[in-house]
């Protein structure tokens, strides 16, 4: 019986998982809407702050290929002529916004050009609410996939010479919600190459791209 238990439970929870995708697709939707009309002046927009939703459903047994009797949930037709089960589901799905309604970070790159084989490299974090982060772990990587598109459309193929490394990979951003650090160039890196730099902060992350030609 736990079984057939665990199957219900299953059962109702991909229902409700396809109903909440289907409220996010048609929010995603209304925010495709043009923004303004013609003439330039602001239209009316949409938002679904929450769903209340009533579901029919029909809990039928079947015997499965080991003669074990598995549950069944099924939306329930206008109509029945089954002798199982039947219930309903009632509930309300509500909008709640990125991070559960508080500030979520935000970050930003700043490069530098090539001066003599060095570039710089400023990352900033905010949050939602304009807030400065001090005291921030960032985690910086070379992004290889992106330089080589980035190279590739300058007319340049990207190979990652081992003189070209970043001068600490961890920073920490200050009272101003700040970290810096530089991106040292190897000599025999391709002028027309690109350098793209990824910042991580937990799920927030940024870029920057540094053009590898140097800069008076």
């Amino acid at each position: 019986m736990a079984t057939d238990t665990r199957f219900m439970g299953n059962s109702i929870e991909e229902l409700l998982v396809a109903i909440a995708e289907g409220v996010r697709e048609a929010q995603s939707a209304l925010d495709t809407a043009p923004q303004f009309d013609g003439n330039g002046r602001p239209l009316s927009t949409y938002h679904l702050p929450f769903l209340d939703f009533t579901i029919r459903v029909e809990m039928t047994t079947q015997t499965d290929s080991g003669g074990r009797p598995v549950a069944l949930l099924i939306a329930a037709p206008k109509s029945s002529t089954t002798s199982g089960t039947q219930s309903q589901v009632s509930g309300r799905l509500i909008a709640v916004p990125p991070g559960e309604g508080l500030p979520v970070p935000r970050m930003s790159v700043s490069t530098g050009g090539n001066i003599g084989g060095v570039a710089t490299i400023s990352v900033k974090v905010t949050n939602s609410a304009g807030e400065t982060l001090a005291n921030q772990p960032i985690e910086l990587n070379i992004d290889t996939a992106a330089s080589t598109t980035l190279s590739t459309a300058r007319g340049a193929s990207f190979s990652r010479l081992p003189g070209t490394r970043l001068e600490a990979a961890v920073l920490t951003t200050g009272s101003d919600g700040v970290a810096t650090t530089r991106l040292l160039i190897d000599p025999q890196q391709s002028a027309r190459q690109v350098v793209v730099v990824n910042a991580t902060l937990g799920v927030a992350s940024a870029r920057g791209a540094i053009p590898l030609e140097e800069v008076g």
